[in-house]
């Protein structure tokens, strides 16, 4: 019990490292990009037109509002001391503190994320199984082939063909936005099914690894059901690498996943940083970033731990 406390304390404290390396790429990036903060929030938060020419006193006075005159620096161990406060500041165009304006949002990338967590794993798990069972069949290369296709293509391809074919011709789904488990239809399928995708090869190599092990070949000899050694000795022991990249697939999904949260209209986390990006609202920015590495730390993490469950000679620290 000490030896996983103190991994998990180990693990908690090289994530808030990780936190902080993130956030000072992230505000030095935001720094040495082209052009001028406050004239882009001029023109793009305040005014609204890209072909404004913003006066240098009112350059000046959005600098002098919003604390840009100082070196970035400075700007950022402030927006750090405040960050480990629990203030993340306001954000540029809303006013409203970031940390509220994520939270507003995280209800629907987390819904959007579990969602597409849970069908990709349905979809690759016993397709994974089903191509290793029936190794070099024309169902394996059915299988293989099912992910070698959604590896491939885009996921912003994907999406444009669902609404295509399910909202504009067929009309049973609606086209985008947010709300009712309609909407979560097509956006959890397009995700699904590139991550499964990657999963189900994985599965598929994972356990025929497992298969040709010692273990396999002295069950098999003692005469033990083949579905038994499949499902109750192989399986559990492949599913270690499978569970890591779900739990970075997951992580990822956590964070926003901009171009689908885009297509779709979703008004989750990615979207936020894409708008925020756009307009170089840097408290929110800052904010996402934040979370963003927060969520694959402790999704990372839970990952590890549930190595013990799956095999208990694994042992943490190792």
């Amino acid at each position: 019990m000490s030896n996983t406390i103190e991994y998990v304390l180990k693990r908690l404290l090289m994530a808030i490292l990780v936190v902080i390396a993130t956030s000072a790429l992230t505000f030095y990036l935001l720094s040495a990009s082209p052009g001028d903060t406050a004239e882009i929030i001029i023109k793009k938060v305040l005014v609204g037109e890209e072909e404004y020419n913003p006066t240098k006193s009112e350059i000046q006075t959005v600098k002098d509002v919003f604390g840009l005159n100082d070196p970035a620096i400075i700007c950022y161990l402030k927006w750090l001391w405040k960050a480990v406060h629990g203030d993340f500041g306001n954000s540029y165009v809303s006013g409203l503190p970031v940390f509220n304006e994520i939270l507003v949002r995280l209800p629907a990338t987390a819904l959007l994320a579990i969602s597409s967590t849970i069908l990709s794993i349905m979809i690759a798990i016993p397709l994974g199984v089903l191509s290793a069972a029936k190794q070099n069949t024309v169902v394996d290369y059915a299988c293989l082939a099912y992910s070698a296709f959604f590896i491939a293509i885009p996921n912003f391809w994907f999406a444009l063909i669902l609404i295509l074919i399910f909202s504009l011709y067929l009309g049973i789904l609606p086209v985008a936005g947010f709300g009712s488990f309609a909407h979560l239809i097509l956006p959890s399928i397009t995700l699904a099914t590139s991550m499964s995708a990657i999963t189900t090869r994985l599965t598929r190599s994972s356990l025929l690894e497992v298969l040709s092990q010692d273990f396999i070949v002295t069950a098999r000899a003692k005469g033990l059901n083949e579905n038994i050694i499949l499902y109750k000795h192989a399986l559990r022991n492949a599913l270690i690498p499978v569970i890591t990249i779900v739990g970075i697939q997951m992580g990822h999904l956590l964070s926003g996943t901009v171009i689908v949260e885009t297509v779709f209209g979703w008004p989750g986390i990615g979207k936020l940083l894409a708008d925020s990006i756009e307009v170089r609202d840097i408290p929110m920015i800052q904010g996402c970033v934040v979370f963003i590495a927060a969520m694959f730390s402790i999704v990372n993490l839970l990952v590890d731990l549930s190595y013990r469950f799956l095999d208990p000679r694994v042992k943490y620290g190792d």
